[in-house]
């Protein structure tokens, strides 16, 4: 079985998107009988992202209000969620002060209830070199435990390559075209 950060993960993961960004999101207790389904059935690696929803109630308010409910099951998940969006453009921006903020935001949101294992941008932003960006979040953020590790979020190859230049890249989700 893979591991992440020392955690067996199992063979796929879960995608929390479908439960808070909607028009019209399941209730709260269909989510939470999916999530617990889920882990009961190997499936410990969750990905939600702090845009997916509004900010009173996206994938980490799901997750914080999860893990309220059942604690036990906090040490059992790896979460990775997706961030970095400015909330005013809606554009990826991995300046130094949106990433502090979306960091920032996305561990207050779990209020404590489990920490952040990884964290990645929903899309790479151009106008901000990768090496700023992942040497602001070791320093700040890995270093210092507030956050686990990092991911990628729908990149290809070369973006790979140059990424684990930098940082140590715990997981990646391929971008992907039909």
């Amino acid at each position: 079985m893979p591991t992440i950060q020392g955690k067996e993960v199992g063979p796929i993961g879960l995608g929390l998107m479908g439960f808070t960004w909607r028009a019209n999101p399941c209730s709260q207790e269909q989510a939470f009988e999916t999530m617990r389904a889920a882990l009961a059935n190997g499936c410990n690696f969750w990905n939600g992202g702090e845009f997916y929803g509004p900010p009173e109630y996206n994938s980490l308010v799901l997750l914080e209000r999860y893990f309220e409910k059942y604690p036990e099951d906090a040490d059992k998940v790896l979460i990775s969620i997706k961030g970095g969006i400015n909330p005013k453009t809606y554009m990826s921006d991995a300046s130094p002060e949106n990433t502090r903020r979306s960091l920032d935001d996305s561990i207050a949101q779990l209020k404590g209830r489990k920490k952040l294992d990884l964290f990645e941008f929903g899309r790479r932003d151009q106008n901000v070199p990768m090496e700023e960006t992942f040497k602001l979040i070791q320093e700040e953020y890995i270093n210092t435990g507030k956050l686990g590790g990092i991911s990628l979020s729908e990149v290809r190859a070369e973006t790979i390559h140059e990424a684990v230049k930098y940082v140590k890249v715990e997981a990646v989700e391929v971008e992907l075209s039909l």
